[in-house]
């Protein structure tokens, strides 16, 4: 028995080592630490010292061929307070791919993310993506749904699970074109235990369209159509001119309706719709020297506020002026942010922003908060950085009444980053 294992031992040995000849090592290794006192939103005396970390790897070119093995991976713990800064994790991908099958198809699977017309899901499943020489793509993916905690564990395909389909076209005449289908289930029971709705939680259409348009600049749409309730969910449309040389103009609307899940009991609350129309116009004055002015208008139904902004940007500062006014009251706020190379391996970087606001509008009260924020980077090694900041947060909130007045808070963040790259058998660089 011992000479078996010897013998599979040495043979996994000489195929891995076979395998790893062409095999690259690369990613991302983070480690941060955050001290912080007041809650962000009163001022409730807590002490917090969180220290986070996170993990990107990507073992590629396994064998010689487009094979891969990605994760990422990320956790926080509060070392001073157990409230609603609890330790976890996040594992956001876990896969394998083998991209370029037969110069046509890729596959993955394991735990990841798809970015759909539909919107983003994370399974724990298989995805496919053929890609013929002639423009267009067909994408398909199934699953069941990764736990929303993000947790290293599976859940059963009754509890949770998701699949879909995808048809993309590309040329120089229709542009960036994709359709898709998504349908995703998650079993709702009551304390009862009895399941009183389906488990259909959403089965949609998607159109995603981008064109580039000569001489003008280009147009951008995204719709999502909820097939159960025969509706648009979700519309976005730009239109961006950029032909004028140094200036540019930018219109877009975005219509939004509550993203619950069409077997949630919310169903039976009375809903309100988004609808913003926005304008971003832009001039570049020089290569060093660019101002810029928007406004926006949002409609909820029997509400409406708007929202104003204009700034000044340089190479190494800017400045921006903001205004909102409308149901949630009247805010205006002043904020610059600065930062300079002060060579190879140094970067300093510095921000104030100063605020008066209601949180209603036609409120008696007025509120304010500042921040001021200082720090630098330090490219201490080609493929390391360190960053340090120091934040300086004040706040007046006089309604309602249990929040703080005249709290302040000192902040400290310090974080490491290392990226590295390896083809194995070589030194690490």
């Amino acid at each position: 028995m011992r000479r078996r294992h010897a013998v599979l031992a040495t043979l996994l040995i000489v195929g891995c080592a076979s395998l790893t000849q062409a095999t690259t090592l690369s990613g991302r290794v983070g480690l941060s630490a955050y001290v912080w006192r007041y809650h962000e939103a009163d001022s409730t005396d807590t002490r917090h010292i969180q220290n986070a970390g996170s993990l990107s790897l990507r073992l590629g070119q396994i064998g010689g061929q487009d094979l891969e093995i990605l994760t990422a991976i990320r956790g926080r713990i509060d070392l001073r307070n157990s409230g609603d800064n609890l330790s976890d994790y996040h594992v956001y991908d876990l896969q394998v791919r083998w991209k370029n099958i037969a110069k046509f198809a890729d596959l993955t699977g394991g735990r990841h993310q798809i970015f759909w017309p539909n919107g983003t899901v994370s399974i724990d499943g298989g995805s496919v993506k053929l890609h013929p020489r002639c423009g267009a793509e067909l994408s398909g993916y199934i699953g069941v749904l990764a736990p929303e905690d993000g947790r290293f564990r599976l859940t059963t395909y009754d509890k949770g699970h998701a699949y879909g389909a995808q048809f993309a076209y590309h040329s120089n005449f229709t542009g960036d074109v994709a359709v898709s289908f998504a349908q995703k289930n998650a079993a709702r029971v009551y304390e009862s235990g009895t399941p009183t709705l389906s488990s259909l939680a959403s089965q949609t259409l998607g159109l995603d369209w981008r064109h580039p348009v000569r001489g003008f600049g280009r147009v951008y749409a995204n719709a999502i159509y909820q097939i159960p309730t025969e509706r648009i969910d979700r519309l976005n449309m730009s239109v961006l001119w950029n032909s004028c040389g140094p200036f540019s103009a930018e219109a877009q609307f975005r219509y939004r309706r509550p993203n619950l899940a069409y077997n949630s009991i919310f169903w039976v609350f009375t809903e309100s719709n988004y609808r913003e129309g926005r304008l971003n116009l832009n001039y570049r004055i020089n290569p060093l020297w660019s101002v810029n002015a928007a406004g926006a208008h949002v409609d909820l139904g029997d509400t409406k506020s708007d929202r104003f902004e204009l700034g000044v940007g340089h190479k190494y500062f800017s400045v921006m002026l903001n205004a909102k006014t409308g149901w949630s009251g009247k805010t205006i706020g002043v904020s610059g942010d600065a930062y300079y190379p002060v060579n190879d391996r140094w970067t300093i970087r510095g921000g104030v922003h100063v605020s008066s606001y209601e949180v209603m509008e036609d409120s008696p009260e007025k509120n304010s908060e500042a921040s001021v924020v200082g720090g630098g980077t330090w490219h201490w090694m080609p493929q390391s950085t360190i960053d340090a900041e120091l934040q300086y947060v004040t706040q007046k909130i006089k309604v309602p009444t249990n929040y703080g007045d005249g709290s302040n808070d000192l902040r400290f963040m310090l974080r490491l980053s290392w990226w590295f790259f390896n083809r194995l058998g070589s030194k690490v660089g």
